[in-house]
């Protein structure tokens, strides 16, 4: 257990920060399988003293009384800033996704032959851009797609994935390091990030043989994809003309035109090819479930259908970092994942 300095016996601030630097919480994720699997093989091959132990609440409490303390003991101002700020920074890290600034985090996704690891950075989340943020149904479809018989280990060819309202890019980058040719999109406002991802896991996906794309795909203009050729929107770009045999999407579907939307640009983007697929995975969202109906119902009005389906269970991370700690919280989220293909 962690012995907090408190402030009446007028702490240095060098004590303070480090202090402060131990309470840093680590970025949150939904896995906790995988969590408790790596917490108990880093307790076996890691001889360092581990965490220090806080309850909650009572963090929470310590962390306000150094932000509303003047810390007057303690001459040196900019010293005094940087224990403010760092105890905001905690106090941040345990107030849910929403209070808290930019994160960068690693994805461990299983392949064929073991497993590789993606960053992802997440922007600090500024008014509705929802695509800042990595959701539970991202990774769970980027973890089950070495399991869907997506790549063909019989052609030379290296399958061409087109990936709609990438977000973080999460799905689409799992899916290149799997060996595939991926162009990931979405909107203008969120590229930078997307293309800051591409960009940063170039190394891991060229190491498992595939390529990645970054460009912009609004859904208003469904047949119009600007792709840039160096992952940054300062470069070069061109429009991209040709359908693709797979098309994936997940947890985009946020509004009662989405599903009009995200199937319109299917329909312009997915070849003709009878082996064509789309492989989507969506949240069970109770405010939501009108607009998964009547996605199902625009697929197979544009004549596709679903080969195959099922549902997984996966965390959230979009409540407080205290709370997510609770196996039994509202993190927990149903996702309907399904495989689409044409009529024959």
């Amino acid at each position: 257990m962690l012995d907090l300095p408190q402030l009446y016996t007028k702490p240095s601030a060098d004590i303070l920060l480090s202090t402060l630097a131990l309470l840093t919480s680590a970025p949150p994720s939904w896995d906790r399988d995988e969590l408790h699997a790596s917490s108990d093989d880093a307790s076996e091959t890691n001889d360092a003293a581990p965490p220090p132990q806080v309850h909650p609440e009572g963090v929470t409490r310590y962390l306000t009384s150094i932000v509303s303390n003047s810390l007057r003991w303690i001459d040196d101002d900019e010293a005094k800033e940087e224990i403010w700020n760092q105890a905001s920074a905690r106090l941040a890290e345990r107030s849910g996704r929403t209070a808290m600034g930019a994160l960068s985090r690693t994805f461990r996704i299983p392949s064929s032959t073991g497993f590789f690891e993606l960053s992802i950075h997440e922007p600090a989340l500024t008014g509705d851009d929802l695509g800042l943020k990595t959701w539970a149904a991202s990774y769970m479809l980027a973890k089950r797609l070495h399991t869907l018989d997506l790549l063909r280990s019989n052609t030379e060819q290296r399958p061409k994935v087109l990936e709609l309202g990438s977000g973080t890019g999460l799905v689409g980058l799992a899916m290149a390091g799997l060996g595939a040719d991926v162009v990931l999109t979405d909107m203008l406002s969120i590229h930078s990030n997307l293309a800051r991802n591409a960009e940063s896991n170039s190394a891991v996906i060229s190491s498992g043989g595939g390529s990645t794309r970054t460009g912009v795909l609004d859904w208003t203009d469904p047949r119009t994809c600007t792709v840039y050729t160096n992952t940054s929107k300062s470069g070069a770009c061109e429009e991209i003309k040709t359908r693709f045999p797979l098309i994936l999407a997940a947890d985009s579907l946020y509004s009662p035109e989405h599903p009009r939307m995200l199937v319109d640009t299917i329909e312009a983007w997915l070849s003709h090819d009878k082996d064509a697929r789309v492989v989507v995975e969506f949240p069970y969202r109770e405010a939501y479930l009108p607009e998964i109906k009547n996605f199902r119902d625009r697929m197979a009005h544009v004549e596709l259908q679903i080969l195959e389906e099922g549902e997984e269970k996966g965390f959230d991370d979009w409540g407080s970092k205290a709370a997510s700690t609770d196996q039994d919280d509202d993190a927990l989220v149903t996702c309907w994942w399904s495989i689409w293909g044409r009529r024959s």
